[in-house]
Formats: C-alpha cells, sequence, structure tokens
C-alpha cells in the first residue's frame, strides 16, 4: 500500500492532465475565475485577475505579502470560526463537538491529524451515517512532521485547530459536491473575511489520508493557504489500486490560526493565537523582539518550510541576503524567538493530548509527546531561562480553556511533566557520554538509531555538541517511520471470502452452550458453520472449546465476519451436513468472570489512579486475567491493594452487567468516544457493555451480576514499557488457590526461619543487611586478589597480559585496567561476558577484543567488550 505522499505523487500529474473531470471547472468559471499556469512553479491554478501569472503561493510571490497591512477583517481567533458557523448555517450545516485527539476508534492512526479522520472509516465508507449530512467542526488536531517549522514559518503548529466543513453523499442522498462546495467556500472568504477577490487564488492539487484520497482546491491570498477543500472520492486498496467510495465527502480543513492571523496585521500567528502565554515568555525569559527586524523577516519566513525547501541552508542564506545581512546574525535575532513560540505550540499540544488520554513515551503515539516537551527542556536550558513549564500550562488553560472548555487541570498534568523532566535530565547525562564518539557530521539514519536506542533528540545533540552538524528533517523522517511501523498483522491466513458470514448466537444467548448448526464448508481442520455459540479468540478473551460431533476442539477464530472452528484432528464433514455442538461450559464460565472482573478492575484502577487511565490491551485466559492502562509512572502497592479492594467492593455490591445493541453513530452520541477502550471496534451495530462506571463497546462474554465473579486477586502490577503498566488478576477458584499458595510461602519461610508471622519482615530485613556487608566484604577482597594479580603479571614483564575475573562489572574492570602501570603492554581483562582491554602498545585495544567479543566499543588505547564469543 502506498503512503499518502507516494499516493499524492502518482496521482496528481493524472488530476492536472484531465482536470476537468476532476475539478469543478464550470462552476470556476461561473465565479468570474480563468485557469493560468504559474511561470514560476508550473502548478495549474484560477484567478480573477486575467492578468495575474503567479500562483500565489509564498515561494513564488516572495514571501507573506499581507505583513503589517489590513488585508482582511479582523475577526479574531474565536471570532471568525463563530462568523463561519453563522455563515454556513444559512446552507444547513450543523456544527458539531470536537473528537479527542486520540484516534482509538481507528486503528489505522494514533491522533486525529484532519478533520476527516472523525468519520474514517465507517461514516466515509457508508457504513454509519454521519451525525448530519453536512457539519462543521473545530477539531483539534496535530502533526509532527512540522516540529521544525514551528516558530520559523509563521503558520506551522503541532497542534492546531482544524477548521472544517464536511459534507457527506450517500447514493440515496445528494447535498452538495465540488461546484456548491467551491462556490461556497470562495465567496465565504470575500463576503465574510473580507478578501479582495483579486487576491483570492485556488489551486487545482489532490489530498489523501486514513487510507481515503480526491482532488482538492487549495484557497491563497497574500501567500497564504486560508483552507484545503478536498473532494474525497476513492479508496486506497492494499495491492496499490483504488476504486470509487459509497459516500462522497467534501472534507475542507483550515487552520484557525491562519485566519486569526490575515485579519490581525500580526507579525506571526502565534501573537494572534497565544497573547496570554507569549506575554509570559517573553518576561520570563528576558528576550525581547525586534519588531523592525521581524517584519522584514515574516515576509520570508515561508521559504524556511522545510517540506518545500531542498537546501535549507541555501534559503537561510538567501534570506539574509534580502535583509542585508548574514546567516549567524539572522539565526542569533531569529532563534530565541522562534524557541518562544515552539514552547507556545508544543505545550499546547500536550496538555490537549494528554487531557484526551495519551501519555509521553517511547511507544506508539507518546513518543511524539515526549519530543515535544524534551525540545522545550532543550530551549529552557540552551538559553538559561527562568521559565516555568507548570505556569505555561495553566495560562493556557485559562486562555484557551475559553474555546475548548473540556480542558481540566490535573494533578496527573504536573507529575507527568515533573517525571519527563527527570528522565530528560538522565538521558541527558547519558548522551553526553554517547555523543564523544561522533565528530563533525551526523546523518538522518544516525540520528533516528540514537533517539530510538536511547531517547537522544537533535535539540539535545546540538546542545551538547555544539560543533557537530545536524542534519534538518529529523522529525519528518521519524514520523514516516512510525508511520510504515504501525502496519497491522493477521492472526489467520485462511482465505474466508469463499464462505457466508457465520451468525453469532453467543451474543443473543450467552448461556446456550449445547446446540445444533450446519456446515457451511471446510477448510483443511477449519470447519465453517451457518450458526454459531462458540467464542472465537477475540478483544483479548480466549476462545471457547468443545466438541462438534464428538470431535474436539483446538480453538476458534474468527476472520471478516467468519468463525473458524479448529479441530485437534483432522475430519471430513460434509457441507449442508447438520451436527451437534457442544461448548466446555467449566471453561466458559471461568472465561465469562475474567473477562468481567477485568472491566472492575479497569473501573477501580480509574477511581485509584485518575481518569487518564486507559485500556492499551488485556488478556482473558481460564488461569487468569491482565489488564495493561496508560500510566506514568509503577502502581505501588498500596495504590494496588486499594485497587483490590475497590474491584472487590463491586462484586460484593452485586452490581448488575447490562449490555445493549446499539448504532455505532447512536453508541458515540450517547457514551462517547471513551467506548473504544480496548481500541478500534469493527462493525455497524456495537454491543456496548455497563458495568457500574465502566462503558465499553465489548464483544465478550459476561455474568450476569458482578457477584457471579465471587472474589478477584491481583497478583501482580509491572510497567512492561513506557507509559504502559500491566495489572495481573485471577478470580474466584484460582484467586483462592492463589491466596493459599502465598499463605504456604509465608508459613514455609516462618518455619525455617523459626519466627512467627509477624516476626518475618524484621528478620529479612536483618537477613538483608547482614548479606549486603558479606557483599560489600567479598567484592572488596576480589578487588584486593585482582590487582595483585594484575600487578604480578605486569611486572613479569609479559607484553599481552589476558586474564579473566570472577565478575559481571564492567566499571571494575575498567578501574583495575586503569591502575596498572604498563610499559608499552597491552592488558586485556574479561568477566562474565564483558571485557575491558586498555593498550600502552603498538597492539590495538579494540583489535584485541574483537578476537573473543561479539561486540566492541572503543579504540586503539581502550575498548570495551560484550557477549564473549564461544571460540
Amino acid at each position: 500500500m502506498l503512503t499518502d505522499k507516494e499516493l499524492k505523487k502518482q496521482k496528481i500529474v493524472e488530476f492536472r492532465r484531465e482536470f476537468e473531470k476532476y475539478y469543478p471547472v464550470k462552476t470556476m468559471q461561473t465565479l468570474g475565475l480563468v485557469r493560468k499556469t504559474c511561470v514560476k512553479c508550473g502548478k495549474p491554478f484560477w484567478t480573477a485577475d486575467a492578468k495575474r501569472e503567479i500562483c500565489g503561493d509564498s515561494f513564488c510571490v516572495g514571501g507573506y505579502t499581507f505583513i503589517g497591512k489590513k488585508v482582511a477583517k479582523d475577526l479574531g481567533y474565536k471570532g471568525a470560526y463563530d462568523a463561519y458557523v453563522k455563515y454556513y448555517k444559512k446552507f444547513g450545516y450543523v456544527p458539531i463537538k470536537r473528537y479527542p485527539v486520540v484516534a482509538r476508534w481507528y486503528d489505522k492512526l494514533y491522533f486525529v491529524a484532519a478533520g476527516v479522520n472523525m468519520f474514517q472509516p465507517y461514516v466515509v465508507a457508508g457504513e454509519v451515517p454521519p451525525p448530519a449530512p453536512a457539519v462543521l467542526e473545530d477539531q483539534f488536531c496535530l502533526r509532527f512532521n512540522d516540529i521544525e517549522n514551528v516558530g520559523i514559518t509563521g503558520r506551522h503548529y503541532t497542534g492546531f485547530i482544524m477548521t472544517g466543513h464536511h459534507v457527506f453523499n450517500t447514493p440515496e442522498k445528494y447535498v452538495y459536491f465540488k461546484d456548491e462546495g467551491v462556490e461556497q467556500f470562495y465567496n465565504f472568504f470575500i463576503k465574510v473575511m473580507g478578501i479582495d477577490k483579486k487576491e483570492l487564488i485556488l489551486h487545482e492539487d489532490i489530498w489523501a489520508g486514513g487510507g481515503n484520497f480526491g482532488p482538492s482546491i487549495e484557497f491563497y491570498a497574500y501567500g497564504l493557504e486560508l483552507g484545503n477543500q478536498v473532494y474525497m472520492q476513492y479508496e486506497q486498496l492494499p495491492d496499490g489500486g483504488y476504486r470509487e467510495l459509497r459516500t462522497r465527502v467534501i472534507d475542507m480543513g483550515s487552520g484557525a490560526e491562519r485566519w486569526a492571523w490575515i485579519g490581525s496585521a500580526e507579525l506571526t500567528s502565534y501573537d494572534s493565537v497565544f497573547p496570554d502565554v507569549m506575554k509570559y515568555l517573553y518576561k520570563a525569559s528576558g528576550v525581547k523582539r525586534d519588531d523592525k527586524f521581524w517584519k522584514e523577516f515574516a515576509k520570508f519566513s515561508a521559504n524556511l518550510n522545510i517540506d518545500e525547501v531542498e537546501d535549507l541552508e541555501k534559503a537561510w542564506g538567501c534570506i539574509a541576503q534580502n535583509l542585508k545581512t548574514n546567516v549567524k546574525v539572522l539565526k542569533e535575532k531569529l532563534l530565541p524567538v522562534v524557541a518562544l513560540y515552539s514552547i507556545a505550540d508544543h505545550t499546547r499540544t500536550v496538555l490537549v493530548a494528554l487531557n484526551d488520554g495519551e501519555l509521553p513515551s517511547n511507544v506508539g503515539g507518546g513518543y511524539n509527546l515526549r519530543n515535544l516537551l524534551r525540545r522545550c527542556f532543550s530551549f529552557i536550558e540552551k538559553y538559561n531561562w527562568g521559565i516555568d513549564l507548570e505556569k505555561v500550562f495553566k495560562l493556557h488553560l485559562k486562555e484557551f480553556g475559553k474555546w475548548y472548555t473540556d480542558l481540566k487541570e490535573s494533578d496527573v498534568l504536573f507529575d507527568v511533566l515533573r517525571l519527563e523532566k527527570e528522565r530528560y535530565a538522565k538521558t541527558r547525562e547519558e548522551a553526553k557520554k554517547i555523543i564523544s564518539r561522533y565528530k563533525g557530521k551526523i546523518d538522518i539514519q544516525t540520528l533516528l538509531t540514537l533517539y530510538e536506542s536511547n531517547g537522544i533528540t537533535p535539540e539535545l545533540l546540538s546542545q551538547i555538541a555544539p560543533g557537530l552538524e545536524i542534519p534538518a528533517g529529523f522529525y519528518t523522517a521519524l514520523d514516516e517511520l512510525k508511520e510504515r511501523a504501525a502496519a497491522k498483522k493477521q492472526e489467520i491466513t485462511v482465505d474466508v471470502a469463499e464462505f457466508p458470514k457465520t451468525e453469532n448466537m453467543y451474543r443473543k444467548d450467552a448461556c446456550t452452550t449445547k446446540f445444533e448448526a450446519a456446515v457451511v464448508g471446510q477448510h483443511d481442520a477449519y470447519i465453517i458453520l451457518d450458526k454459531s455459540y462458540f467464542y472465537p479468540r477475540s478483544g483479548g478473551q480466549d476462545y471457547d472449546l468443545g466438541t462438534i460431533n464428538g470431535y474436539p476442539l483446538k480453538a476458534v477464530w474468527a476472520k471478516d465476519g467468519v468463525f473458524l472452528h479448529e479441530l485437534e484432528k483432522p475430519h471430513l464433514f460434509k457441507a449442508g451436513e447438520k451436527v451437534k455442538c457442544e461448548i466446555d461450559a467449566e471453561r466458559r464460565r471461568k472465561l465469562t468472570a475474567t473477562h468481567t472482573a477485568v472491566h472492575v478492575v479497569g473501573d477501580a484502577a480509574r477511581q485509584v489512579l485518575g481518569p487518564h487511565i486507559h485500556q492499551a490491551g488485556s488478556e482473558k485466559t481460564i488461569e487468569k486475567g491482565r489488564l495493561d492502562v496508560t500510566h506514568y509512572k509503577p502502581i505501588s502497592f498500596a495504590e494496588l491493594q486499594k485497587i483490590e479492594a475497590i474491584a472487590n467492593a463491586a462484586v460484593k455490591k452485586g452490581i448488575r452487567v447490562h449490555s445493549e445493541i446499539l448504532p455505532r453513530e447512536k453508541a458515540e452520541a450517547k457514551y462517547g468516544i471513551t467506548i473504544y477502550q480496548g481500541g478500534a471496534v469493527p462493525g455497524k451495530q456495537l454491543r456496548i457493555l455497563t458495568v457500574g462506571n465502566d462503558v465499553q463497546a465489548c464483544g465478550g462474554t459476561h455474568v450476569e451480576n458482578t457477584k457471579d465473579i465471587k472474589f478477584i486477586k491481583i497478583i501482580n502490577a509491572e510497567r512492561i514499557k513506557d507509559g504502559i503498566v500491566r495489572i495481573e488478576m485471577m478470580v474466584a477458584d484460582k484467586a483462592l488457590e492463589k491466596m493459599q499458595e502465598n499463605e504456604k510461602i509465608l508459613n514455609d519461610v516462618s518455619k525455617m526461619w523459626d519466627v512467627p508471622y509477624n516476626e518475618i519482615q524484621k528478620t529479612a530485613v536483618k537477613f538483608f543487611e547482614e548479606w549486603k556487608e558479606q557483599k560489600k566484604e567479598l567484592k572488596e577482597l576480589k578487588e584486593v586478589l585482582s590487582q595483585q594479580l594484575i600487578d604480578a603479571s605486569v611486572k613479569s614483564g609479559e607484553k599481552h597480559i589476558l586474564l579473566s575475573l570472577p565478575t559481571d562489572e564492567l566499571g571494575l574492570l575498567i578501574a583495575l585496567a586503569s591502575k596498572a602501570k604498563l610499559n608499552k603492554q597491552i592488558i586485556v581483562l574479561k568477566g562474565k561476558n564483558i571485557a575491558y582491554a586498555r593498550s600502552e602498545s603498538e597492539q590495538s585495544a579494540a583489535k584485541e577484543l574483537e578476537k573473543f567479543c561479539n561486540k566492541v566499543d572503543g579504540d586503539a588505547k581502550r575498548a570495551k567488550g560484550f557477549g564473549i564469543k564461544n571460540i
């Protein structure tokens, strides 16, 4: 499947060649526009000015031409959106509430990057009706490929409001499409925003995202793109082909920040969007912007867009020449202010993402948030600013919170900020050691490796090693790398296209364990029935087992709505044959109780740890259940006990487990997007399960009342990866077995040490302290004996000294080798799977270690070795 960039590059030639087929030509001509080709870039565009020869892109017109001029109505940041809503309501458009930026309903995305993502894949695919035939939005979106443009171009953000309108045309109902869409939007800019019609220029383009694509019209004025109206017509297929969408969509997106900027005549959009935050940042940092200089630079700032400039340093040079200065002076004047703008943008992005349920980490979408915070920390350290990021977050809450009223201050926000700062400090110290090996220049691939392995960002590198030449484009490359790594794996490779979907009976009746069904088909050991009460492995719940005509099942799977009943041993059934099926009732009972227990524990975890807790994975087997949750630090034992107590209180209370089948759009409207705790759930209809405060879209089997769980015992909690904590539990009989096992361990220890239960902890502490003291003495003895052995070898005059020492501490080997008084000798010390070499001779320490170590780090004088070879 092609990436969005590859797809656009492939199709744009065809779209422009056959422009009358793809673009609303007749309507644009009716509006008095003529089609021209830009004499500078060669792109086709439409204009009311028949004499215009340049397309209006900032690169072609020489930058932004509106800086310091009143070229549009000053409607304000939110005011421009309010005027937009008022205008479009005349055409029947309905404003809707924003979605969370964490796209839990759509498994192809981590974050919402465009307004249309709210309606992908089901609405766009025509499977689910939209909230209204024509809607308006003020959706917050995150885009991390623009990180290096933030603060410089005047218009780029990592988090911005996508002012949008969407129209959904189905075969049954036509609303508006290309002709009406382009006319409505064109008149909005002229009649509402007050743009001069001769300055409003329309570009032919193409847009792709989330598996869909179509032709688009970009609206430009004074060098600034004001909006992009996409006519979503096609769906990309896995084999690289495409097909027409059943629902054709107008997808218009525009940064609300740009509308505020062009009306305000400010030097950058950041000054229009963050007035209170910027006021604080200037004061706290002591930076004074040279407004006269910035006014001149701002005109050309668009020419530093890293996505469109092949040679960034050359672009800096051209701007410096235009401003009659050199690049060094230019950067000295600009970059501190750019850093302040970046801090304003990055902190708002993190604020909204945290509010919506994502945490900084080194996995998934969380790596982007960590990058943003680390950029902020780096800027503050680099310039030695007294900026309090907690204060910045509070100012955003006060300022931006007037628009997005759902943003709330929480302890989690400031806990995360504190922990991320501590982690950044540790990474910084580690980076100092690693970076010493790189001299002069570093490439993109090495940067990616350093980030993936050690969390080292370009900003941190430039701060620690200011002489190191670092290439631009890192964040774009990282974003593409993560995009490709997000591909999903399929569990079952059986082709089920020839089989009809299996009628799912367990959703209607989870109590039936004996039933008859007809064989629809067979693929090797996989039996397909017309209907089935067997639960296939899904949503983390293990499959049911049992028999078909007495033949035992090995597993049950589901693929594209077809249930595959896998036999332990092959047996041939005839198509249409009636078979008797029996489910292992005891196994089903255990799985059912465990699954409901996972929901109960999840609810308890949110009560104890905070509302930021979201499910990041789960598994339910007959042995135990596990729940992976988003959390920024390990769960303490006291917190774990509290979670267990609250969970068992819910079990004891006997809460009725309620389930209902709702159309997807009604379920989302009633309960919100948090129903996708377990991730994206396919289908037009959703089964909504409510257990106390926990409401989820869940297709698993469940008890009718929490009292049927009997008892929950949390057996473990551990941080399995950054930002994810795993909670493991047992229920009912298994919980009792675990408690008795723990009791037996305590009893055995009590007898072994000959102390009562209440003395075990005190005795263990005593033993531990004694063990530590003995270990310390043993270590000191090892060091003394090893040093004596080394000294004797050195004095013997051996030119090549090779010694094996009983240690797994690399630091000890380094210390011992460093103390040796070598005389044109080389010493190699081998430990347990590690080694160290120091050379004062012609022999290379690194090359010597390569003889018996799998990995060597060092040079001719000193080298470390890891992984001893089996020679």
